[in-house]
């Protein structure tokens, strides 16, 4: 099985630099998906390795835009192109669709593909993309009901955290945490922690991507409480925080989509309870009271109970934090994530090859 990986580009290091970070603990497993899949990954370093006639052209175009060509042109030396990112994936099924080719098949993992310019981009593109991969069941519902898209074309599956990285570690709790960048309400957690005696880091714009307006927001505060401190972290760091905190808070603003679940299940993996906002889109993994606590949406005092509730009763944070662990290891790990993936680019090649035999 050859995969052509249309992926969002992102910094990264170089291979081996990454298994490197990998094999030192230093990082979570990344470079699995190339092996496991056996995929040639085009980004900005994937596209280096087109002729130099295009690689010229490409650098006048927009980097999604170049991306997208450069798989259409290549796409019939591989057994499946796999698009990760809909403003990849759903511009390659155009250009399909323009050409009347679906000789390849196109396998498109979606997160949040169902609402404005993407629902409407992917009605009138589904017919090229053999197999949507989704992970929330409220997108699920929504590109089903409004998005035309047939019940059998899309593969549910359970979004992944890797399990053997975010792990418990012991290490005494003298804190408690928040991460995470997008529809963050975090001026709500900044009123929840006024006046408390406890310590709380939010870790946000972490990682490779500049800060959202949620971080915006809560780093141009007036008045921050003393007892919180703010400032990105990198991997490990940042699971050193996870190991230090009580338990994760993870406050929300209302959106149809599942923003938090990474975070959500990095606090998990580490054997931590969290405490979420209620929202229409986060409602896949949560088991509540057994795992995490909700509180409703923009409610600071109930924020605060529930802060002060599991910060007093150590106890009750420790017993959810090991239920949350056990449900990650029986649900949602990488391992699992990826042997689901490949199982279903598999049967969907297979598919292919007995359509193209009938025809």
């Amino acid at each position: 099985m050859k995969v052509l990986g249309l992926f969002r580009d992102m910094p990264r290091p170089e291979e081996e630099e990454l298994k490197r970070l990998e094999q030192s603990d230093q990082i979570p497993r990344t470079t699995i998906f190339g092996r496991e899949l056996n995929a040639f990954v085009l980004d900005r370093r994937g596209l280096e390795k087109a002729p130099p006639v295009r690689r010229a052209l490409y650098r006048f175009l927009p980097l999604l835009a170049a991306q997208v060509i450069e798989a259409f042109i290549i796409r019939k030396d591989y057994d499946v192109v796999l698009s990760w990112y809909e403003k990849l994936g759903f511009p390659y099924a155009l250009l399909c669709k323009l050409a009347r080719d679906r000789s390849v098949p196109h396998v498109a993992l979606c997160g949040w593909p169902g609402f404005g310019m993407k629902l409407r981009m992917l009605r009138y593109v589904h017919a090229y993309i053999d197999r949507i991969v989704l992970w929330s069941s409220v997108q699920r519902n929504i590109v089903t009901a409004e998005g035309g898209v047939p019940a059998e074309k899309i593969y549910f599956t359970k979004w992944f955290v890797d399990q053997k990285f975010f792990r418990p570690l012991p290490t005494k709790t003298d804190m408690i945490c928040s991460v995470g960048s997008e529809m963050r309400d975090f001026l709500t957690l900044l009123e929840a922690m006024r006046g408390l005696d406890i310590q709380c880091h939010i870790a946000a714009g972490t990682g490779h991507r500049l800060p959202t307006e949620w971080v915006t927001a809560v780093e141009k505060a007036k008045h921050r409480p003393s007892n919180v401190t703010i400032g990105r972290k990198n991997a490990k760091e940042l699971r050193d925080l996870y190991a230090r905190s009580r338990f994760v808070v993870i406050p929300l603003l209302e959106s149809n989509t599942d923003n938090g679940i990474t975070c959500i299940l990095e606090a998990m993996a580490m054997g931590k309870t969290v405490i979420c906002s209620r929202t229409q889109g986060q409602v896949d993994v949560i088991e509540e009271g057994k795992t995490a606590i909700f509180v409703p949406l923009g409610d600071s005092k109930a924020l605060r109970e529930s802060i002060l509730y599991l910060w007093n009763n150590p106890h009750v944070a420790e017993e959810m934090g090991n239920a949350a662990r056990e449900y990650v290891e029986k649900y949602q790990t990488l391992d699992k994530f990826l042997g689901g993936l490949k199982a279903s680019i598999e049967r969907v090649i297979e598919e292919k090859r007995l359509e193209m035999v009938r025809s």
